[in-house]
């Protein structure tokens, strides 16, 4: 993406740039979560039902039960669980890869997920990574359908498993079944697993809980329809900045370099 934006101005203060920027991304933001409460969570109220109970049972169990594994498990040990469930994943990233069609991904992908299942023991160790440079990739069935151009469909926070939507709660009942732990006879087993994964995800976003501001339900929501969108294009982000060609010059390019530089975001050149 091309951020030259030239114009009749030839000098722009970088703060002036960069607040520029921050107000559009306000705008696009608040434009957004207008148009998403409008016309993609029409089970709002239902939602916001089942929101209040996942946040009871939160409260009540998950996080102590996170908290508590993440003050008295060392680091070594929580390490290789969060390698192991990352190597499990890596199962139905490689399905997804080829059902997406991209098979350079998949390659990748499949010679990771054979390193750290050999060499790294399990996927108790990712070798794959720091020796390979061979990095972990995100894909599920619901961005497979999304990559086929199948819409999102309305917004749902689902009992237990949290924000999704229509596309991506089909997806999930297609990605169980790449599930390697589905393998083991024992459910008591297959419930341990489950149950340590889910203990592990939650204990990662104690450090991060200080961001959540304002009505929870809507954080929760717009984070999760932007994070997806995110991954179904492949990090690719669509904007309209070409609409302001005539009329700034090095200014939004200030901005831009000082928003990345702040760690904001990250434009990718083409």
């Amino acid at each position: 993406m091309a951020t030259t934006l030239q114009g009749n101005y030839t000098t722009i203060d970088k703060r002036t740039g960069a607040n520029r920027i921050r107000l559009l991304l306000l705008v696009s933001l608040f434009m957004t979560a207008v148009t998403i409460q409008a016309n993609e969570d029409p089970l709002i109220e239902l939602n916001r039902s089942v929101h209040g109970f996942n946040s009871a049972l939160d409260r009540a169990v998950l996080k102590p039960v996170a908290t508590t594994y993440d003050q008295v498990t060392p680091s070594f040990v929580k390490r290789r669980l969060n390698s192991f469930f990352t190597n499990v994943d890596d199962v139905k990233v490689v399905v997804n890869d080829l059902l997406q069609l991209k098979f350079k991904q998949a390659a990748a992908d499949t010679g990771r997920l054979l390193l750290n299942t050999t060499v790294g023991l399990g996927g108790l160790f990712d070798v794959a990574e720091p020796l390979f440079g061979l990095e972990k990739h995100q894909e599920d069935f619901g961005q497979t359908l999304g990559y086929w151009k199948v819409g999102a469909g309305p917004y749902v926070e689902l009992p237990f498993m949290g924000p999704s939507t229509a596309r991506d709660t089909a997806g999930l009942l297609v990605d169980v079944l790449f599930n390697p732990l589905q393998l083991l006879h024992s459910p008591s087993q297959q419930t341990a697993l489950v149950a340590g994964e889910g203990v592990t995800d939650r204990a990662a976003l104690l450090d991060v809980e200080g961001l959540i501001s304002g009505d929870e339900y809507l954080f929760f929501r717009e984070a999760y329809l932007q994070r997806r969108e995110f991954l179904v294009r492949d990090g690719a982000v669509e904007d309209s900045f070409d609409d302001f060609d005539d009329g700034f010059d090095g200014g939004f390019d200030d901005g831009f370099d000082e928003l990345e530089a702040d760690g904001v975001f990250t434009v990718a050149s083409e």
